[in-house]
């Protein structure tokens, strides 16, 4: 027996209990694509309970035992109510984030179809046409081998079929679709009108979405920066005041507390920000992975490599060590210490410095890399006027084939030279399946793809019409618009991280100036700078990445950002000799009578 029979023997009853309160769960895990039948699920998670809840009371008896900290009772207590919580919910968040995918996907199948059908393809085969492209519609491809399961092979009708799809699918979107497409049919409408229709609304809801997401993170961001700002302005200077005048000292004001605070707590309220954004922003179902290879396997290990060596090694070992003098080490550090030679600043900059040092030289190897891949994107672009240009070509009479050769001479950006290579084959013989198919490996993009897939389609299997190219072209268009809809909405707030961050590290840079010149002061300012300011430059790093997130949708877009608001904090650190003898100057200046 395998391990799912041994628990739906053993535990069944706990199953069926679970099933008797949670009436929804059968539907969600139809939903969800777990192909698990659901009194077996719920058997599971009557097991996995039992289990956890055993190891956690033997946790919490051992804990006891070794006199360990009690207030984590309350954790252990938790934890089983949680799993339960976390199990039965699970099909319900993987069917929630199938949808997203799936409703990513949706526009452009959506398109696709209302091209197929326009070109005179029954919409049943233009639906089984997307069980071929898993690369171009990954989720869409999916539902359309279960259609095919359902028709060919379990002998539905196409009608049953869609609507069993339409009953399973998590996505409320692709629901509409499918049981709008059965109402047409039954009442005897026109189906590629219905599609064609379809396809514009979903399109233009997405342009009205733009506005919408933009205004919803607008909000967010404004939070974001009031609740970073106050918290860490406000426990900072209580910090500096803490440390710097020992007559007004409070205990509870320590070392450890801020760290937590301005090394988790601030960093992890940036890690939320950023999955907030991610959850309201519009998403294509496809990530370009690249620039995170170079950055998790270049940038990250290399600063960490030089903080360590640079700063956290020397520190530990003691002066006039060998280690701590050798060529190395000395090296190292001259490497990110070297603005100092030019400008002389107070010891506590020196370590702040040297972290914004790191930070630069290991970002921008990263920063490099994305702005190389990010030029790739502009291939929409020349895919779109060349659509557009086709159906202009067609319309004095040439064969499709014959107008991408004549286009070929034409510059289209950098879609020039794939344009090239496509009608150098075309004048081979070769196919226009294959060569796209070849293509389309050497595109990332993954809208060019959906483009270049459906002129395929649509040229071999209905001849490349002049109704059908316009279409297409005009999806081309609409791809675009929301592209520069969605650039024109997030670029204003790009303006909510950078002020944060400057205002941030340069207040904090003004405190500790100023209570160094305090006669109260005992040089426990310095001490609390060491603390407090490599925590900011590290916050105001991840508000950079925070920045691209906002604006163009990736993490990887904030490398730049990042890597500018290192720049201004290099500034704002060298300033610091010259913003010193202002403060002391102004504090020094007499009154005039």
């Amino acid at each position: 027996m395998s391990l799912w029979d041994t628990i739906y023997r053993y535990f069944g009853w706990m199953g069926r209990g679970v099933l008797k309160i949670y009436t929804n769960l059968p539907d969600s895990i139809r939903k969800s694509g777990i192909h698990i039948y659901p009194e077996v699920y719920a058997s599971f998670v009557g097991f996995a309970t039992i289990v956890i809840t055993i190891v956690d009371i033997i946790a919490a008896i051992i804990l006891v035992l070794i006199h360990g900290p009690l207030y984590l009772l309350p954790v252990f207590v938790l934890i089983p109510f949680m799993s339960f919580v976390i199990l039965v919910n699970l099909p319900t968040i993987i069917g929630s984030n199938r949808a997203g995918a799936i409703e990513g996907e949706l526009p452009y199948a959506t398109a696709y179809l209302s091209i197929m059908v326009t070109s005179g393809v029954s919409p049943y085969s233009a639906f089984e046409r997307i069980s071929r492209s898993k690369t171009v519609f990954p989720k869409f491809s999916e539902l359309s081998q279960r259609f095919i399961l359902l028709v060919r092979v379990l002998g539905k009708d196409p009608l049953t079929a869609f609507s069993l799809l339409a009953s399973r699918t998590p996505s409320a979107s692709t629901r509409d679709l499918l049981t709008g497409y059965i109402t047409t049919v039954r009442a005897g409408g026109d189906v590629g009108d219905y599609l064609t229709k379809k396809a514009r609304l979903l399109f233009s809801e997405i342009l009205v979405k733009m506005k919408i997401i933009a205004d919803r993170l607008a909000g967010l961001l404004e939070a974001y920066l009031a609740l970073v700002l106050l918290t860490t302005l406000a426990m900072s200077t209580m910090y500096f005041i803490n440390a710097s005048i020992t007559m007004a000292a409070v205990p509870a004001l320590a070392g450890p507390g801020m760290a937590l605070l301005l090394y988790v707590f601030i960093p992890f309220l940036s890690a939320m920000i950023m999955y907030l954004t991610d959850l309201i922003q519009y998403k294509e179902p496809w990530i370009d992975y690249r620039p995170y290879i170079i950055f998790f396997g270049l940038t990250m290990p290399l600063t960490v490599f030089l903080i360590f060596f640079g700063l956290i090694f020397p520190s530990l070992l003691p002066y006039g060590h060998p280690l701590r003098t050798s060529f190395f080490v000395e090296g190292i550090r001259l490497l990110l210490s070297f603005p100092t030679k030019f400008v002389r600043v107070e010891d506590y900059i020196v370590g702040p410095l040297m972290l914004t040092m790191a930070f630069i030289y290991t970002t921008i190897p990263s920063v490099i890399y994305a702005e190389l891949k990010a030029r790739e994107y502009k291939v929409i672009r020349g895919i779109t006027r060349f659509l557009r240009d086709l159906v202009e070509v067609r319309k004095t009479g040439l064969s499709p084939e014959r107008s991408i050769i004549e286009l070929s001479r034409r510059n289209y950006g950098l879609f020039t030279k794939y344009l090239k290579r496509i009608a150098m084959q075309l004048s081979l013989g070769i196919p226009l399946a294959k060569i796209i198919e070849d293509i389309n490996k050497k595109i990332i993009v993954w809208r060019a793809k959906v483009l270049l897939y459906a002129l395929t389609d649509a040229i071999e299997v209905g001849g490349g019409t002049i109704e059908v190219l316009e279409n297409l072209a005009w999806f081309a268009e609409s791809i675009e618009a929301i592209e520069d809809e969605k650039k024109k909405s997030l670029r204003t707030l790009l303006v909510v991280p950078y002020l944060g961050g400057i205002l941030t590290v340069s207040t904090i840079i003004l405190l500790a100036i100023f209570l160094g010149s305090l006669v109260l002061s005992v040089g426990g300012y310095r001490a609390a700078a060491s603390l407090i300011l490599p925590a900011i430059i590290f916050n105001v790093y991840i508000m950079g990445l925070v920045a691209g997130k906002v604006s163009a949708g990736m993490v990887s877009a904030g490398f730049k950002h990042a890597l500018a608001l290192m720049f201004v904090t290099l500034i704002l650190l060298l300033i610091t000799p010259y913003m010193q003898s202002t403060l002391m100057g102004m504090a020094l200046a007499k009154p005039a009578v």
